[in-house]
């Protein structure tokens, strides 16, 4: 099976974050563009691995190739999934959000898996630095009502409900389901002029689509599961 890449660096394609829409929900990072590359057909085999470990039917993709379509040089912010790409511009089938509102429900169960292993409490940031766990659900949670919201236009409550998740610290289950609870319902019921909009806000801002948005979603979401994990074998 053949996928797309799009590449993010920085200068001298050192430090790299690649994207596949191919597969919504799936990118990586590498300390190198070379590294990307490689790194990029270990991270589509976890994501389909994801998707079958759920009941998806997954044929058999190999051998997997994966080809560099775009690559950015010097992006002010890495990992901030601020491209544009040709497949955010298409319309969204119902059919097809749905499936990836399926996805997301099941990457909510793999982060708050992830979250409930941790071997500190939540709230206490791991020594060799970075965000506690606390805070990276939090950021998840507030991030993907962004996304909606810029694109949807405001959900009611979203203020309130991000608040509960971030007060909720060692226990924030109750707040994550209930953050989830608001948000998925607009979701599930977008219509078809939104499914088919994009809006072009102009030179160096992404577009808003709802294919741009469930991306983003995904890829937020998944990069932290993923996160998370790594801190279990560190």
């Amino acid at each position: 099976m053949r996928y797309a890449l799009y590449l993010e660096s920085g200068p001298q394609r050192r430090k790299t974050w690649v994207y596949v829409p191919d597969l919504p929900g799936c990118s990586t990072v590498a300390p190198t563009s070379d590294a990307a590359v490689e790194f990029a057909t270990v991270a589509i085999r976890d994501r389909l691995e994801f998707l079958s470990r759920h009941g998806e039917v997954v044929a058999d993709l190999e051998p997997i190739e994966a080809v560099v379509a775009g690559h950015v040089i010097e992006r002010k912010f890495l990992g901030f999934g601020q491209g544009t790409f040709p497949s955010d511009r298409l319309p969204l089938a119902a059919d097809e959000a749905a499936r990836q509102l399926h996805w997301a429900e099941w990457s909510r169960e793999e982060l708050i898996a992830a979250a409930r292993c941790q071997p500190l409490p939540l709230a206490e940031k791991p020594a060799g630095g970075g965000r506690s766990a606390a805070a990276i659900v939090s950021h998840v949670a507030g991030s993907e009502w962004s996304y909606v919201s810029a694109t949807l236009g405001p959900v009611p409550g979203g203020r309130a409900i991000i608040a509960a998740v971030e007060a909720a610290a060692e226990e924030p289950w109750a707040a994550l389901a209930a953050e989830r609870e608001a948000l998925m319902p607009r979701l599930h019921s977008m219509t078809r002029d939104e499914l088919a909009r994009i809006v072009d806000r102009g030179e160096g801002k992404p577009v808003r689509s709802a294919r741009r948005m469930l991306r983003r979603f995904l890829e937020h979401e998944w990069e932290h599961v993923l996160e998370l994990r790594s801190r279990l074998t560190s």
